[in-house]
């Protein structure tokens, strides 16, 4: 259990706290499974597309809680615009939890994208050795470092080794 005191119920979501809530992030990687281990599957794209819309909604639901529902009458606007204000809304625990489901949300996108691109481009006609020894890698970085992989993948997989002329389009 968390040693984190004094930490707000979300109104929106039953009234738990980000620490009630935390087990919940870890509904995000069957999906980061699908895609390391089942880019081909026909199942995949609209699977994948499961945990972000979850946490799409979760995240607004913990928004709308924190911003309208939340709101300390005293307590003074945090400005988003500067460095102190993000730094500000990250000392909260329930802040920290809001943008954690954020980047769970973009990051499994930019990866979804990734391995979708990966395929239009002919990469699964490439065999799953390549998927395995390019794309898994490149899809951990994009799950620990987010723009990272997704950089690596931009920068260096796709126009070197999956380049515009080899698309399932035209190879077919």
């Amino acid at each position: 259990m968390t040693t984190l005191t004094g930490l707000k119920p979300f109104a929106l979501v039953g009234g738990y706290n980000a620490a009630e809530l935390w087990p919940l992030v870890n509904l995000i990687m069957p999906g980061w499974l699908l895609l390391m281990f089942a880019p081909r599957w026909k199942h995949t794209p609209a699977l994948t597309l499961l945990g972000p819309i979850f946490f799409a909604a979760l995240y607004s639901l913990l928004s709308v809680s924190e911003i309208f529902l939340n709101a300390e009458p005293s307590g003074a606007k945090i400005d988003m615009s500067t460095l102190d204000g993000v730094v500000q809304l990250f000392t909260e625990p329930s802040g920290v939890f809001i943008g954690w489901v954020h980047y769970l949300v973009y990051d499994k996108l930019v990866a979804r994208w990734i391995v979708m691109d990966s395929v239009e481009r002919g990469g699964d006609a490439k065999g799953m050795g390549f998927h395995l020894c390019v794309m898994v890698p490149i899809l951990v970085v994009s799950l620990a470092l987010g723009p990272m992989g997704w950089l690596a993948y931009l920068g260096l997989v796709r126009p070197f080794l999956l380049p515009v002329g080899e698309t399932k389009a035209k190879s077919s």
